[in-house]
């Protein structure tokens, strides 16, 4: 299973997903959990401008232990520590980097890498977690070598819970809702903004209604401020809408109370909307952008590179033993990078 978030992505075991995430493209952290127990944290920022600047990778590991040591004996937790440790069997990805890996052990093992990528400066700290009586850095080594850490070819990977897609480079991730059934990330550059929304249990949201019908129901509040047309079209193989909208009329909008208080902007829409039934979801692609001729193919993009379902045969449905002994399978979209 892929995770992908502001340009850093990885493979994990398919009974990891994001717990935490925090920060932007400059800076960041997420988390991975299972069932029981963190699993993996991934920390990001980019290079300060010229190279003399960074402080090398050894120096920074120093920084990060020395604040894990301080934790450790405020809480009386044994730990300890080993430097350049040797647990990864093939190195040679890491070529071009300045890196280190090293272990910890609290009241877990952790296996981390600490690298300064040799293609884009991004400094990036990544550790596995594993219960100190049942560790494998196998496991470890598998996940660190798909780590990438920059887009490829001018676009982004974004995969969480198992919503697959990549967005152009411009494009900036300003806000986002990870609700139970809901997801929605919202993307911007000048003139224009971007959402890539998936919801869950399709099957009982459209149980006695159309798709066509629920979806002017089910966003009532953002399609208010639009005339719009919404046409029934196929959409990635699948039972889908087109919807194109403008702004309503000055008229009909001084109409509405207090139209002077926080007005919205008068913008333009060009979205998608397909019903995915392999995997029980609806998806929805919106561009808005704020003049008549700047629609562009940017909505078509985003929804060509949208991975709704993966088939069967391409799931990586694969544990911790699998993914550990590098068992092959077929690829997938986030393997495009």
């Amino acid at each position: 299973m892929d995770f992908g978030w502001q340009g850093v992505s990885l493979r994990v075991p398919a009974d990891w997903s994001l717990g935490k995430v925090d920060g932007n493209y400059k800076s960041g952290y997420a988390r991975l959990d299972d069932s029981e127990i963190v699993r993996a944290e991934v920390e990001w920022r980019e290079a300060p401008p010229g190279s003399a600047r960074r402080l090398p990778i050894p120096d920074l590991v120093d920084r990060y232990l020395e604040k894990l040591n301080k934790k450790a004996a405020k809480t009386g937790t044994e730990f300890s520590v080993q430097r350049r440790s040797k647990f990864l069997k093939d190195k040679r990805w890491l070529e071009g980097s300045d890196y280190e890996t090293f272990t910890w052990e609290a009241d877990f093992r952790a296996y981390n890498l600490a690298r300064a990528c040799g293609t884009c400066g991004r400094i990036i700290l990544v550790r596995v977690l594993e219960p100190k009586h049942d560790s494998d850095p196998a496991l470890a080594e598998e996940v660190f070598r798909s780590l990438n850490d920059h887009g490829t070819d001018g676009r982004i990977f974004w995969c969480i819970y198992g919503m697959s897609f990549w967005t152009p480079e411009e494009l900036t991730l300003s806000t986002h809702g990870l609700k139970s059934g809901n997801i929605q990330l919202t993307f911007e550059m000048k003139g224009h903004i971007c959402k890539v929304q998936r919801l869950s249990m399709a099957q009982v949201l459209l149980k006695e209604t159309s798709l066509k019908e629920w979806y002017p129901s089910f966003f009532k509040k953002e399609l208010r401020d639009f005339d719009y047309t919404l046409r029934e079209e196929s959409v990635k193989d699948h039972n889908g809408l087109r919807m194109e909208g403008g702004p309503r009329s000055r008229w009909r909008q001084l109409l509405r109370p207090l139209p002077f208080v926080n007005p919205r902007p008068r913008q333009y829409a060009d979205s998608y909307i397909w019903h995915c039934e392999e995997s029980n979801k609806i998806c929805v692609v919106d561009h808005l952008y704020r003049k008549k001729g700047e629609r562009g193919h940017l909505s078509l993009a985003l929804t060509d590179a949208y991975a709704c379902h993966q088939k069967k045969t391409e799931a990586d449905s694969r544990g911790h033993d699998e993914l550990a002994t590098g068992q092959e399978r077929t690829a997938e979209v986030g393997e495009e990078r």
